[in-house]
């Protein structure tokens, strides 16, 4: 008996001392789909075109999927659904939203239809009941009366307080008593836009771009597990018709998720922080360009309510990232998020008071002389905690860890230098790989362009602004490996296939082209010079240099 209180005295113990799972209000059973996500149409404005700002509405249907009925008491009551908006934008190969962060819709009515399953449960309006479905058209989603603001909401929990909310305060700013004060006058008195999803004149004029909206059920104590049919994306064209946006739904059919799965040529992971709050998406498109690889990231809270407070990247020392770019969902540029390299990492960090919050999506980009490699060691840092929450956790992803080849500095030229970047299908120095090589652009029409080579480390500056990235003391030569004649265009290819040796693997060879330029050259007023690469010839190139 003894030993048996003891255990139980330990349990005890654990218990009081092992962090508390943030979703205390769980509710087994509990599944709610946006089975339906219906038109999108303008519905309101304000501002002269092109500098504008154009309101918005779409159509949402709920399906109770689950195995029990969904309450649905109108506000000032607490237990409700919440629906939250956001439009985004896919312009040259990079996804981003354009709506601001726009306030939500509060719940306050359930029908008992049938447009998902046979509604089995028909209900008074005050609960969703199994089987059945609701629907709030673009006229309910659209009326200010009913949209409170986001960071009221605490989507992991999905609850909302009554007490001191946006609806008990009203525009007036009354004294706390938890009664409604925001009335239908003051609602109306919030013009044409009010507290709508708004859109900029300029994010819908963007020549070449395609459109996506998506609507978001916030359920309270619904499992984490079901909630990735809570949100749902559809296709969207704009056009400007001389006085306002016509907004409307096109034939892309609607797709469950984060809308980043729409996102051309990008991949998309997610992670939560354990089971103490939600769940973030990260997507990345990587392609290749002329200094290397540039990356693009996109994050997508969908249910964090810590929001996060950074985005830290693996990298190998030494690793050059620049042109760093960020996007957020406000108009200010005082508030941007920073890029900071440290050792081995890369860290993009938010400033007071522009976490990424909950139904919200930040942009991040850069180049890099690193190739992607995949990666489980991405953090996301959290601007809050939960009870049990981790200050960071992990998210999969790519990150530039792929150092085979090492961007060594810019080349010179006149008019301008010509830009060398490793090439070919697999741009890696395999043994084996016939068709590696350099790409050449911004050379000149016609121009002969030859390949240097040495494994002799070094820089030699050859005139102001004019480096040699070799070394060029007595005894370390360099060697000439080819030439070829640019296009029309001023570009060419410089083949350099690589031997099956097992003798290359682990060599680095530092390479550089020289243009020939009589007469008009940078350097001596005959040549010049591309940037420098560093080559890590091998199969086996698994760490950082």
């Amino acid at each position: 008996m003894r030993f048996l209180s003891l255990l139980g005295t330990v349990a005890a113990l654990l218990a009081l001392t092992a962090p508390l799972s943030a979703q205390s209000n769980l509710r087994p059973g509990t599944d709610v789909s946006l089975g339906i996500l219906g038109p999108i149409d303008e519905v309101g404005r304000s501002g002269t075109y092109p500098n504008g700002t154009q309101a918005v509405a779409m159509e949402t249907t709920s399906c109770n999927l689950g195995s029990v009925n969904v309450p649905w008491a109108a506000a000032m009551g607490e237990d409700h659904p919440l629906i939250a908006f956001l439009v985004a934008r896919e312009t040259n190969g990079r996804l981003i939203q354009i709506s601001d962060r726009s306030y939500l819709k509060h719940g306050f009515y359930a029908l008992s239809d049938s447009q998902c399953t046979p509604c089995r449960n028909p209900s008074n309006g005050s609960f969703l009941g199994v089987g059945c479905s609701d629907t709030y058209a673009i006229g309910n989603n659209s009326d200010n009366y009913w949209l409170g603001p986001p960071a009221e909401i605490d989507p992991w929990l999905g609850t909302w307080t009554a007490r001191c909310s946006f609806f008990d305060l009203g525009t007036s700013g009354v004294t706390c008593d938890g009664n409604r004060s925001f009335t239908q006058t003051q609602a109306r008195g919030l013009g044409p836009v009010g507290n709508r999803v708004r859109l900029q004149d300029s994010d819908l004029s963007v020549a070449g771009s395609t459109f996506w909206y998506q609507g978001m059920y916030v359920i309270r104590g619904e499992p984490e597990a079901v909630r990735t049919n809570n949100l749902t994306s559809r296709g969207m064209t704009a056009t400007w018709t001389g006085a306002s946006w016509n907004v409307s739904t096109n034939s892309v059919p609607q797709l469950f998720g984060s809308v980043l799965q729409r996102w051309s040529g990008a991949t998309m992971s997610s992670a939560a922080n354990g089971a103490a709050d939600g769940r973030v998406y990260l997507a990345h498109r990587v392609t290749r360009n002329t200094g290397g690889f540039h990356y693009e990231y996109a994050l997508h809270n969908r249910d964090n309510a810590g929001a996060i407070s950074s985005f830290t990247l693996p990298i190998c020392p030494g690793t050059s990232i620049r042109n760093f770019g960020f996007h957020d969902v406000d108009q200010s540029a005082a508030n941007e998020w920073t890029m900071s390299v440290q050792g081995a990492q890369v860290v993009f960090t938010a400033p007071a008071g522009n976490a990424l919050e909950w139904n919200t999506i930040f942009n991040f980009w850069f180049d890099s002389d690193a190739a992607p490699v995949s990666s489980s060691s991405i953090l996301l840092g959290q601007a809050r905690l939960n009870a049990g929450a981790q200050p960071a956790f992990a998210i999969d992803g790519v990150a530039p860890l792929g150092r085979f080849n090492v961007y060594l500095g810019a080349g010179c030229g006149a008019p301008n230098a010509p830009v060398m970047t490793p090439g070919g299908l697999v741009p890696r120095a395999i043994p084996g790989n016939q068709g590696f090589g350099f790409d050449v652009s911004l050379a000149g029409s016609g121009s002969t362009v030859v390949l240097l080579g040495s494994i002799y480390s070094g820089t030699t500056n050859l005139a102001p602004g004019c480096d040699l990235y070799m070394s060029l003391l007595p005894g370390q030569d360099y060697i000439t490996f080819l030439s070829a004649t640019m296009g029309p265009l001023g570009t060419g290819f410089l083949a350099l296939p690589v031997p099956l040796l097992p003798a290359l693997e682990g060599l680095a060879i530092d390479f550089q082209a020289v243009e020939v330029q009589p007469g008009s050259g940078a350097l001596f007023g005959a040549y010049d010079l591309s940037n420098g690469w560093r080559v890590r010839f091998g199969a086996g190139i698994t760490t950082c240099p």
